[in-house]
């Protein structure tokens, strides 16, 4: 947000800044050009004042007009007097071709500036009219030419400084833009950390003072996360109250049934105790729908070496080896115990059907996202699982091998819990020389 609106006031003080310095450029320019003019009609006046007309009406000059340029030969100012008989031009125009003004009427004024009409001279004219005795009146018209170089010094001077004192100017206001913005978001900054904060597990609940205005923002904030917490602890201890009330009639039906081994009993006590495990079961994965979105961050590998040493013991006599290849740093966003169950199924599964040999591994699935989901892969060096087989095995009661001892449920759990996260899970070949799960949790 602070880049977008100091990018957006840079670009409108350029153009803003710009404008005005076109417009005070302009200004300048016409200014100069009203000097200049009023320079050229005292050239007129010296001019004038250095003409005289004989009875005959013939003009005569003064060598000096009063202007020491117009005696200098290319000096950039250039006089000429013109009329019915005579036409005077001053030293300065020696050696040079200048445009040949027309006459114009006694008492008029004319004003050119430089451009093509003009012969690219600013060009003054001004119309007199001596009176001859006896001969009636004789119109003569005075003709200043000034090269526009006159105006060059002293518009580059204006322009240097017009835009140096603006750069300077937009400076300036970029860099308190720069401090406004920062001082003027930094709650908005601060909201951002504490909810990075709570997304992490390091913060609860929003903390610290805000301006009035954030005020309703962080109350909400705060009592929708407490909110969130009082339901998911509120939810738990229903589904704990309704294992509770369904162990007792479970244990009283178990421990109403005769002794004997007939396959009556053994079969309904299979069933009392398949129906125990399916109800603890069901009601862990319904817990961990339940589970906080603001969960506190699991240490990955630290809970997979548990799990590694718990089942190295556990399979001590097969001499099973675990590898385990993850980052110190990783960390899983959810509910640790989903976590812990659906790693342990993968690997007491790997334990099982491989022949010595499992690897665990994880990465990030979003190494920019503050909360990212993440990759976690169980390879063994077993048989593998043929292509046809490997979607009915996710099914619940389906074992991979019969001779081997379980319920068929581990890979049904997995995949609840992968489904709880918005996850995925795929089986694959191992490099190993048996099969690979590969399972995505997300967190969001």
């Amino acid at each position: 947000m602070r880049s977008r609106l100091l990018v957006l006031a840079v670009i409108l003080l350029t153009i803003s800044l710009g404008l005005v310095g076109l417009a005070l450029d302009a200004a300048f320019h016409k200014s100069s050009e009203a000097g200049l003019k009023a320079r050229m009609e005292s050239l007129v006046y010296l001019v004038l004042a250095a003409t005289e007309v004989n009875d005959d009406g013939s003009l005569v000059f003064d060598d000096d007009p009063g202007d020491p340029r117009l005696g200098q030969p290319g000096s950039g100012i250039y006089a000429s007097v013109r009329g019915d008989k005579d036409r005077w031009a001053s030293a300065s125009s020696l050696g040079l071709s200048l445009p040949q003004p027309t006459q114009i009427g006694t008492g008029e004024t004319a004003f050119l500036p430089a451009s093509d009409e003009s012969g690219s001279f600013y060009t003054f004219q001004y119309g007199v009219s001596w009176e001859l005795p006896g001969q009636g009146m004789l119109p003569v018209t005075v003709t200043i030419l000034v090269d526009p170089v006159e105006l060059q010094p002293e518009l580059r001077a204006f322009r240097t400084g017009l835009w140096r004192s603006l750069g300077l100017t937009g400076f300036i206001l970029v860099l308190a833009q720069v401090i406004l913005l920062a001082f003027g978001l930094r709650p908005l900054r601060q909201i951002s950390d504490d909810i990075s904060g709570i997304e992490t597990g390091r913060l609860e609940r929003l903390e610290g003072n805000f301006p009035i205005e954030l005020e309703p923002l962080k109350r909400n904030l705060n009592h929708l996360l407490e909110t969130e917490k009082a339901n998911q602890g509120r939810y738990r201890n229903a589904l704990d109250s309704l294992a509770h009330s369904l162990k007792t009639p479970l244990s009283v039906i178990r421990s109403s049934l005769p002794s004997d081994a007939s396959p009556k009993t053994v079969a309904i006590q299979d069933a009392v105790a398949d129906m125990q495990h399916l109800i603890a079961t069901r009601l862990q994965r319904a817990a961990s729908s339940a589970r906080s979105s603001n969960a506190p961050a699991v240490d990955v590998k630290t809970q997979a070496e548990r799990l590694v040493a718990s089942l190295e013991r556990v399979y001590s006599q097969d001499l099973i080896k675990v590898d385990v290849m993850i980052e110190p740093e990783l960390s899983f966003y959810g509910e640790q115990r989903d976590f812990l169950e659906l790693a342990g199924n993968l690997l007491d599964n790997a334990c099982k059907y491989g022949d010595g040999k499992v690897r665990i591994s994880a990465t990030a699935m979003d190494s920019d996202d503050s909360r990212a989901g993440i990759c976690l892969q169980v390879d063994d060096n077993g048989p593998g699982i043929a292509v046809d087989e490997r979607e009915q095995l996710l099914q619940r009661g389906v074992r991979g091998d019969e001779r081997v001892e379980g319920h068929g449920l581990g890979l049904a759990i997995v995949l609840e819990i992968v489904s709880a996260y918005h996850g995925e899970i795929a089986i694959e070949n191992s490099d190993l020389g048996g099969a690979r799960l590969s399972v995505t949790l997300k967190t969001r």
